[in-house]
Formats: C-alpha cells, sequence, structure tokens
C-alpha cells in the first residue's frame, strides 16, 4: 500500500530548514542563549505573572502554553518589555515567527503561500523558530502547522523550536507535546520552565496531619525512611521530629507514575500564616541527591508560592526562609531578597534570612 502525502505535508516540509547562523562564543548547543532568572511580565494586558527559570539553548524543544506561554514569546521576540528585571540575551539572537499572514484565511492561503512564508522566515537563518498556532487563521494553517510538527525538519533543525499553543489538549498542543522536552506554563500569578514529564509529579501535603489523606497509608510508611536519610544528609536532624515539635506541615513531592507506584523526589516543611501573623514560613526543602539538577526544588517552591497567591494579602503578605549560603542563588530566582547585613564572604557563615512578599491573585473579601 502506498500513502500520497498531501500538498499541504509536501509544502510543510518541501523547504530545508538551514543551519543556524553562528554566535559568537556559543561552543555548546547546550549553553542558554536566553534566560530571564527572577522578573515580572504582563501577561494579555492585565495579570502580572512572576517569572522564575525561563531559558532556552540550541536544543531547546518547548511548548509556549496558553496567554503565559504567548507573552513569554512576545518577550522573547522583543515585542512586550519585562515590567521588573531583564532578560539575558545574545547579542545576535535571532527569534523567527512562523506563522500565518496577518489576517489570513483559508481563502488565498494554500501549499505555494505556506511554502514561501517558511522560505522567507527561514532565509536569515534564525537560531530559535517560533511556530505559532492560530486557529482563526483557518483549517490550511492549521493542517500546515501539524504537518510541520510531525516532519523531519523540524526534528533535525540545529536550533531552538518553541511552539506556541492555546492548549495542550488541542490537535496541535498534542503535536506539540510530543516534539517538546519543556514546556512554558503559567498559573496562579507564575511564569515557569518545566519539563513535560512533570505531569507525573504531585505533592503529598501535610502527611503528618491528624486524620488526614496519609494515615495509616502503607505508601508513606516506605516513604519516611528516604524523608529520614534526607533530612540527616542536609540538616542533621529527623525531619518527622522536627515537623512534629515545632508545628511544621510536612509535604512530599511523589512521581506518581514510577513503577513501585510512589517515587519519593523531595520534601518541604512549612508553617502557615498564624496565630495573627500573615506570613508563611518555609523552614525546610531538601531533593535527594541522587535526583539533583531534575527541577525538584523549582516544583515545590511553585507549588508552595501558588499556594501563598491563593491567599488574599491580609492572611499572607509576606514569605520567609533561612536559606544555607550555598542555596541563595536558587531562592533569588523566586524573588527572595536577603534580609540581613552579613558578611557572607566570613568563613564561618552559613545561613542567611530571606524574604519575599507575596503576590496574592485573590481579591480581599468585603
Amino acid at each position: 500500500m502506498t500513502i500520497q502525502e498531501s500538498p499541504m505535508d509536501a509544502a510543510s516540509n518541501a523547504v530545508t530548514w538551514p543551519v543556524p547562523q553562528a554566535l559568537e562564543g556559543v561552543k555548546s548547543r547546550k549553553r542558554p542563549i536566553f534566560a530571564v532568572s527572577s522578573a515580572s511580565l504582563a501577561v494579555a494586558g492585565e495579570a502580572v505573572s512572576q517569572i522564575s527559570g525561563l531559558k532556552i539553548n540550541l536544543e531547546s524543544r518547548i511548548a509556549a502554553v496558553g496567554e503565559a506561554g504567548r507573552a513569554a514569546v512576545e518577550l522573547l521576540l522583543g515585542e512586550c518589555q519585562l515590567t521588573r528585571g531583564r532578560p539575558c540575551r545574545h547579542d545576535r539572537l535571532r527569534a523567527a515567527r512562523l506563522g500565518p499572514p496577518p489576517q489570513s484565511s483559508d481563502f488565498g492561503f494554500n501549499s505555494d503561500t505556506i511554502a514561501t512564508a517558511i522560505a522567507d522566515v527561514l532565509e536569515q537563518r534564525p537560531q530559535v523558530v517560533i511556530l505559532e498556532e492560530r486557529p482563526d487563521a483557518g483549517e490550511a494553517w492549521q493542517t500546515a502547522l501539524l504537518d510541520i510538527l510531525d516532519g523531519p525538519q523540524v526534528r533535525s533543525f540545529r536550533g531552538a523550536v518553541i511552539t506556541s499553543v492555546q492548549s495542550l489538549e488541542s490537535k496541535v498542543g498534542r503535536a506539540a507535546l510530543a516534539l517538546c522536552h519543556e514546556r512554558w506554563l503559567g498559573a496562579d500569578g507564575w511564569l515557569w520552565q518545566e519539563s513535560v514529564g512533570a505531569d507525573s509529579l504531585e505533592v503529598w501535603e501535610d502527611v503528618l496531619g491528624e486524620g488526614g489523606l496519609f494515615k495509616d497509608n502503607p505508601r508513606l510508611d516506605k516513604l519516611l525512611p528516604e524523608v529520614a536519610e534526607t533530612a540527616s544528609h542536609f540538616f542533621k536532624e529527623d525531619a518527622v521530629a522536627k515537623s512534629l515539635e515545632h508545628g511544621w506541615k510536612l509535604s512530599l513531592l511523589i512521581d506518581k507514575d514510577a513503577e513501585e507506584g510512589a517515587e519519593f523526589c523531595g520534601y518541604m516543611c512549612h508553617r502557615p500564616p498564624r496565630d495573627g501573623k500573615n506570613a508563611l514560613h518555609i523552614a525546610r526543602l531538601a531533593v535527594p541527591v541522587k535526583r539533583h539538577y531534575g527541577g525538584y526544588g523549582q516544583h515545590l517552591m511553585l507549588w508552595i508560592l501558588r499556594k501563598a497567591a491563593r491567599m488574599p494579602q491580609s492572611e499572607c503578605a509576606w514569605i520567609s526562609l533561612s536559606s544555607l549560603d550555598s542555596a541563595m542563588d536558587f531562592y533569588e530566582r523566586f524573588g527572595f531578597v536577603d534580609m540581613t547585613c552579613d558578611d557572607q564572604t566570613d568563613p564561618e557563615h552559613f545561613q542567611t534570612w530571606m524574604e519575599m512578599q507575596n503576590r496574592s491573585v485573590v481579591a480581599e473579601a468585603e
């Protein structure tokens, strides 16, 4: 049986994607060419998202999801500016959008115009190509975009590819997810980058709570020894005993798709606002050594910061923590600030008090 290629498919993949223009000083495709550490960005002209850790290199395949993802794409293209902070980008970085012509429709938009549009975008040999889902552009462009995402050219391209989609549930969204290994997401006033495999992660909140969901859970009994081992390694303490002593909520980050049904990826202890004090305190955060550099610490931090954002300002105005000096850069990515005047070059100094204002997305009750 012979499978015949459609005209749109042929047009979408007929144009050879050239090798991107070389960037001075970039010897590795893994080296970042665009990054935003801690910043703020207006989304859809209204909400402001706090950005934590957007990063692109020449190997990137990223799905930019929803309005927040679109805003990040516009920032990359220089079509909008940060409201706080500044991006770090290579001086000669070229990012090009590959989408339908403005106000295009199925009328007059065919395989020839698609091939011409692709060739025009790639002529300048950009290091980053942005594929844009545009349902309002008609069926022709949506079909062409699906063909591009499923074709060999985009997979062999030696530069970064960002696919801007409205949702990961659409046809284009699912095709983008099959191509991409990371995504830009936004929720609760935050915008972040994560692995597409993060869907398998979940937080078991307050596992020591009386009458909670995890009381007498046999899986928890298997995980707590790993919590104890991690706490002993980093803090020389018993996390369970410490949490019970200070009234902290102990929460675990779990990979629910692991072979054993629940695999330990990290833990956090926090004290919610209470007794008239409108501050949330992060007492402990740790990830097993074997799990470092997998984004698990970021996952836990975004979980607690989004939880705080869903509290009104009157309930939670501030978030605090005491950071090991070696971890300060990590917390600064989320907007935490050193509140001390300590000399951190002192060889005996090892811990620093840090705070940030809670960016609540909840209106105050009248």
